[in-house]
């Protein structure tokens, strides 16, 4: 079973989204706003761009914990390729795909064959410079937008909570 975009946000909480959120840079926190239908418009009790961030992380977070939560498709991916270039990179090298700086054009999900991407994948969950929650979101993410479950074996789920 492929857990959602929103759901896997969801799972990850409320401290560690925030987190992620102010990870990015204005256009990425204005498409995730765009993405769920916020406006990303500064209003005036944003008296610094800190508390308009903050302010931003704090609506989108109510839109994503909410029983109808829907987006972060596109959140995932902007944090994921700003703040987490060196984990792709470790996990395309690991599985032998070409790539830019974490980035490929690849249809590696459905080229590679699964034992070398679990292979890759377990790898990655080992590693000792990277947090084990963001690798199982970028698992998690891969498999749900290449609408596979190709890491379901490793429980990923499990490795969201705080």
């Amino acid at each position: 079973m492929n857990i959602a975009p929103h759901e896997i946000c969801q799972r990850l909480g409320e401290t560690k989204f925030k987190e992620m959120f102010l990870s990015l840079n204005a256009a990425a926190m204005k498409a995730s706003l765009s993405e769920v239908g916020l406006s990303a418009v500064r209003l005036p009790m944003h008296h610094s761009l800190r508390k308009r961030n903050e302010d931003w992380a704090r609506r989108l977070w109510q839109t994503v914990s909410s029983p109808r939560g829907a987006g972060c498709k596109l959140f995932l991916f902007e944090w994921l390729r700003q703040t987490k270039s060196p984990m792709l990179a470790a996990f395309l090298d690991a599985a032998g795909v070409p790539h830019q700086k974490g980035l490929t054009d690849a249809d590696f999900m459905k080229d590679v064959p699964e034992e070398k991407l679990l292979e890759a994948a377990t790898m990655l969950l080992a590693h000792p410079d990277f947090d084990r929650r963001d690798v199982a979101t970028y698992l998690l993410f891969l498999d749900y937008s290449n609408e596979t479950e190709k890491f379901a074996s490793l429980n990923l789920a499990q490795s969201l909570q705080p």
